[in-house]
């Protein structure tokens, strides 16, 4: 006889691209890996990226992780893979520069173009945008059942959902062309003579940043023209890719205020920009017997410790207040994305995740979750 699948193995066996959002602290990159680590045991192939920028989830698979997907070794019995990579920004500048440019020579004098080195390495913002990047070469080489994205905390994941068309307008519209046609220009007729012939406005920008800095800059330009312009593309694909039918994003949060304030704005975000959601995943509740123990404690009040009445207080306090917090978010979350988006509520475990037998525990654990609103689960 077939087990029936949980409820979070049902998202995953439906689902080829899995993008998890949520604020920091809420056990978002756990949860990441513990869905990778499901689904490998339900004999998918599965590939795990970070973009986390606090790297977690080397620490959580307890190895070294690098730009490049590595294989993880899992138990015998796993009929599946996984394989994993810690997103590295200038390892995915490199392969989108070595893809798109038009041939190698081009492409090496781009790397060693001093503001290609310095934009790759260290230009604020790009990450995101990276990561797609990546997701888009692991769709489109395949080999995937499922892709698990574990992005950055929720103001970084706004940016995250914004990236995969923020080149479109720049080129689109007509800018690209509009920089890049007078550097064409000075190739042809010598940079001296362009800004010469450019007059004041050409001088003024030269006397500001320098000659060297703009004849830096139109190489730069020109010889990235074709790489921005796969960049966009990349970004388009990809945009359609996280819309869809076979894409999900899975929201993680917690029972504290400014988690569950987190996820409602991240809500609005996903119905924004017309992103399927999943599933939503509140971690580190109250374990379930003690819940069960608050739920009966009027009816026995009388027979407590007096020492002890204060901590049930304090415990039953806390659970109403969850289950108020849980109840908004469902209801928000049903009204934006459908009724049939579930909240699986998920007890706070006993100990650090820091092996993989810990992971494994924690994979369990959210196999087992509480499906908020079913009554079948409720003590």
């Amino acid at each position: 006889m077939t087990q029936k699948l949980s409820a979070i193995e049902e998202v995953l066996m439906k689902s080829k691209v899995i993008v998890t959002v949520g604020s920091g602290g809420v056990g978002k990159t756990t949860s990441s890996v513990a869905m990778a680590l499901i689904a490998a045991r339900l004999g998918k192939k599965v590939g795990l990226l970070s973009i986390d920028p606090a790297k977690r989830l080397a620490d959580a698979l307890g190895m070294k992780l690098g730009s490049e997907l590595r294989r993880i070794k899992l138990k015998p019995e796993i009929k599946g893979t996984l394989d994993a990579a810690m997103l590295d920004q200038k390892a995915v500048f490199d392969e989108m520069v070595t893809r798109f440019a038009p041939n190698k020579g081009i492409a090496e004098k781009i790397f060693q173009n001093s503001i290609y080195i310095e934009v790759s390495s260290n230009l604020g913002g790009p990450l995101e945008y990276m990561a797609l990047a990546k997701l888009e070469s692991m769709l489109r080489t395949g080999g995937y059942d499922l892709i698990v994205l574990d992005t950055p905390p929720d103001s970084h994941a706004l940016d995250f959902l914004a990236r995969p068309n923020i080149l479109a307008g720049f080129i689109e519209t007509g800018v690209m062309s509009w920089m890049i046609k007078p550097f064409h220009l000075a190739q042809k007729l010598g940079a001296g003579a362009i800004f010469k012939a450019g007059g004041k406005i050409m001088g003024g920008i030269s006397s500001i940043t320098g000659m060297k800095m703009l004849k830096m800059l139109a190489e730069f330009l020109v010889l990235m023209e074709e790489v921005i312009i796969g960049f966009n593309r990349v970004g388009r694909e990809v945009s359609q890719a996280l819309k869809a039918d076979t894409t999900g994003f899975v929201l993680v949060t917690a029972p504290y205020n400014n988690a569950v304030r987190s996820a409602h704005h991240l809500l609005k975000e996903l119905k924004a920009n017309n992103y399927p959601l999943l599933a939503l995943i509140m971690n580190r509740n109250l374990p379930f017997a003690l819940q069960k123990s608050i739920a009966r404690y009027p009816a026995v009040a009388g027979a407590v410790e007096p020492a002890l009445k204060p901590g049930f207080e304090i415990l039953a306090n806390r659970q109403r207040y969850a289950a108020s917090l849980a109840e908004q978010l469902v209801s928000e979350a049903r009204q934006s994305a459908g009724k049939d988006v579930h909240l699986l509520l998920l007890e706070e475990q006993g100990q650090m995740i820091h092996s993989e037998e810990t992971l494994w525990t924690f994979a369990d654990a959210l196999c087992s979750a509480r499906t908020y609103g079913d009554q079948t689960t409720e003590a």
